[in-house]
């Protein structure tokens, strides 16, 4: 079984007022010509796929009722929509999810995707979700680098061993997780093709990522397990422990595994991906007038 992880905990601060604390921009559509939300989108452009389950939702507590709204809209019954008391970033949140996933079956792989991506080139997506599947039934924790088309330095950049092709769709091993660079270093990164932007999607099996939560971050792995264990079923949703889960260390997947495992290995995705994380990102990829306006709604444009 393949395991959805959606992560749709995010505030979206930079698209005020627009994404705002009581509904932030992975609830909101966006994009395209249908009325669906960017958490929406994220799951029925995999529903598809081979042996896929209906999702596990990681979300804020205070959003549970719009997750489960969304999904009954597009006739989606989650496997678990887990609520966070708190934000504590995306590794335990993917802990929690794989607590719930080893529940269902614990021989199944793990899709972690965030809730608020574009993604515009679906078939190819598919196509380098396969490769990323094959590699992770190898044991390896595997994700996907955004071939970059500029010196972005709101992304973080990930390096691999040797060049990747991504008409090859062939992957590499990790060498290093680079931290969001300043314009002179992105610049550099992007001259070279073993640079791509770190995409925040992983495959890999609930196993594996376990033992290697174990090795690299286990008070992360101890307190998740906890706050799954002591959890309360609410209505549709799943109330983690709070006084565990706030013990766990606030850490990304990628510092807190991906960087120090030697198991890591990245796929390039050059499919129009972007995480609409700004003004600027949301114009790029919207159709604009003679004139570069994105108009939506009732405008008068003087």
């Amino acid at each position: 079984m393949i395991f959805p992880i959606i992560l749709a905990g995010g505030s979206g601060t930079r698209l005020w007022p627009l994404s705002r604390q009581s509904y932030p921009k992975q609830f909101l559509s966006l994009y395209g010509e249908e009325d669906k939300s960017l958490l929406q989108k994220t799951y029925e452009r995999i529903s598809n796929i081979r042996d896929i389950q209906d999702p596990i939702i990681i979300c804020n507590e205070d959003h549970r009722f719009l997750v489960a709204e969304q999904m009954r809209s597009i006739n989606v019954n989650p496997t678990a929509i887990i609520l966070e008391p708190e934000g504590r970033n995306t590794a335990p949140a993917i802990a929690l999810g794989t607590f719930k996933a080893i529940e269902e079956d614990k021989n199944s792989i793990l899709l972690v995707l965030s809730a608020d991506h574009i993604i515009k080139d679906v078939d190819l997506f598919m196509k380098v979700l396969k490769e990323g599947f094959k590699r992770a039934e190898e044991d390896n924790l595997v994700t996907f680098g955004i071939v970059p088309n500029k010196p972005e330095i709101g992304y973080g950049y990930i390096e691999s061993e040797s060049n990747l092709d991504k008409e090859a769709i062939k992957g590499s091993k990790i060498v290093k997780f680079i931290e969001k660079p300043n314009k002179d270093l992105a610049q550099k990164l992007i001259e070279s093709k073993r640079y791509t932007w770190n995409s925040g999607i992983f495959v890999f099996k609930t196993n594996i990522i376990i033992d290697e939560l174990q090795k690299y971050a286990p008070l992360i792995l101890e307190q998740s397990k906890k706050a799954m264990h002591s959890s309360k079923k609410d209505l549709d949703f799943i109330r983690v422990d709070k006084s565990s889960f706030l013990k766990t260390p606030n850490l990304p997947i990628d510092i807190a595994v991906m960087e120090k495992t030697d198991k890591g290995v990245v796929i390039p995705l050059d499919a129009g991906w972007s995480d609409i994380g700004s003004w600027e990102s949301l114009w790029e990829n919207e159709k604009k007038d003679p004139y570069g306006n994105v108009i939506e709604g009732n405008v008068v444009n003087h």
